[in-house]
């Protein structure tokens, strides 16, 4: 596109145009917002500009330059690098490549006489990374804010053609140095045992014959889930505040909703008590459901009461440590009540337990697959961050961070993203500082999620956690410079 500006500063212009005008200096102005750079001439001056999305050629008519100015300037800034003037006859040409295509606007003022270029710092790139398989598109993201550049990865998946469900982090086989430990000092695997395991993402996704995939929920350091996980319709763990959670139904439908977790279980005398967690630690006034997943046992003190269930019939009672059934469960009560289920409950006696999840606003038939996280980042097409409603803490609320979210668009095609964060200090000598992504708070995260084309989205664990994995490689930089072993995955599979 070309452009061509006159500016008529002196009297008599006519006769000063025969006569050369010079540019005896360029500044340079950095401002949280924008990057100026001002040409300053010693009297009127006409220009064109032959402008692109990748840089700006200005052509400065019959125009020196002063001994002052030099060829090439360097900015090192991630919007300008630099700019090169050259002599082409009578003009001077200024080149300006653009290294993110950002919004710029040229001006010129009069007193003095002066030609101005502002270059906005924000900007989306979006760039395409290849199909990875039928259904599954990655996206290498380029986002500026006036403090910064984020680099972001999404992966646009097609539900029609892949499925994509919670995992859990297979159990890491110790290395050589830990095996030799192990080894000479036994009694260094005695301590706590531990009922989920802790795994890098990119083994996760292999160990379920997966093509990709992101970090999930938030965990404990023992890998226990902190939030609700359900995979192929087995409940592993409760919601913590009825956070925010994506799932899919029978027939492959995302979702994107808070719910609501209850559940309870009646002995044969008709008597109901309310279950309170699933797969954690029991406290005093508890009565929680333990699984399979949880272990070979519960692991619980003797001061409690533990029915045994297989196939809905209890064929143990105990204080606890129970063995957990795998085609069954084990459900430990504490507290006050528990001599009266003690007193009411027999052996060979049916129990019947029920534990539903409720959604807030949607209404699926059957849900296979279920992941929380929170805060909710867009709700109907509209930011909406639902931090406080949550209530999250301000190590994830506030300040800027690596982030994990999942979106869904008007297509109910699904937007996996992790946002990579600013690097913890001395960790990543290989990346340098003009590469840094700065992170994103959940606000900025909710608006990439809407430039994105999320209609509803949420946010998942983040920190070092946030890792993407593509045929079994690590495709972000975890904050760390290397993976992070986290507790649960989403993985994308192929379709049935």
């Amino acid at each position: 596109m070309k452009k061509l500006a006159a500016l008529f500063l002196l009297l008599g212009l006519l006769a000063a145009s025969a006569t050369a005008t010079t540019l005896y200096r360029v500044r340079f102005g950095h401002y949280p917002d924008k990057i100026r750079t001002v040409f300053d001439f010693d009297g009127g001056f006409t220009y064109e500009s032959d402008e692109s999305k990748d840089k700006i050629v200005l052509r400065l008519k019959k125009t020196e330059a002063s001994p002052d100015i030099q060829n090439y300037v360097e900015l090192n800034d991630l919007v300008i690098r630099y700019l090169e003037i050259q002599r082409e006859g009578s003009d001077l040409i200024v080149t300006i490549p653009l290294a993110e295509p950002v919004e710029y606007n040229i001006f010129y003022l009069n007193d003095p006489p002066r030609l101005v270029v502002d270059f906005g710092r924000e900007y989306l790139n979006i760039l395409s990374g290849g199909t990875i398989s039928d259904g599954v598109e990655y996206l290498k993201v380029k986002k500026g804010l006036q403090d910064g550049r984020v680099n972001a990865s999404v992966l646009r998946v097609d539900l029609s053609k892949v499925q994509v469900k919670p995992a859990l982090a297979p159990k890491d086989q110790p290395n050589i140095i830990e095996s030799f430990v192990n080894l000479i000092n036994p009694w260094s695997q005695r301590s706590a045992p531990r009922h989920f395991n802790l795994n890098y993402v990119s083994n996760i996704v292999k160990a379920s014959d997966g093509v990709a995939g992101i970090n999930g929920t938030y965990f404990a350091y023992n890998g226990r889930p902190l939030g609700a996980l359900m995979i192929d319709e087995e409940l592993l763990s409760y919601s913590i505040y009825d956070r925010t959670a994506f799932f899919l139904d029978e027939n492959n439908r995302p979702y994107i909703d808070n719910i609501f977790i209850s559940g309870h279980f009646r002995i044969a005398n008709g008597v109901r008590y309310e279950i309170t967690g699933i797969n954690q630690n029991r406290d005093g006034k508890d009565v929680i459901m333990y699984t399979s997943a949880w272990g070979e046992k519960t692991g619980t003190a003797k001061n409690g009461f533990e029915l045994v269930v297989s196939k809905g019939r209890v064929i143990q009672l105990g204080l606890g440590d129970s063995t957990i059934p795998a085609d069954g469960y084990v459900l430990s009560a504490s507290g006050p009540g528990i001599e009266v289920l003690a007193e009411n409950v027999k052996v060979g006696e049916n129990i019947d337990t029920r534990i539903k999840v409720v959604p807030y606003s949607t209404s699926p038939k059957r849900i296979l697959q279920l992941v929380s996280g929170g805060p909710r980042l867009v709700k109907n097409g509209r930011i909406y961050v639902s931090k406080h409603e949550e209530r999250f803490k301000t190590d994830i609320a506030k300040g800027r961070a690596a982030r994990t979210a999942v979106g869904l668009n008007k297509e109910a095609q699904l937007l996996l993203v992790t946002v990579d964060g600013p690097p913890l200090r001395g960790r990543r000598p290989d990346v340098k500082p003009t590469q840094d992504s700065i992170g994103m708070t959940l606000e900025e995260l909710s608006e990439l999620m809407l430039n994105l084309g999320a209609d509803d989205a949420m946010n998942l664990d983040g920190g070092s956690s946030t890792t993407m994995v593509i045929e079994e490689k690590v495709v972000n930089q975890p904050t760390t410079g290397h993976e992070r072993k986290v507790s649960n995955a989403l993985v994308i599979l192929p379709a049935p």
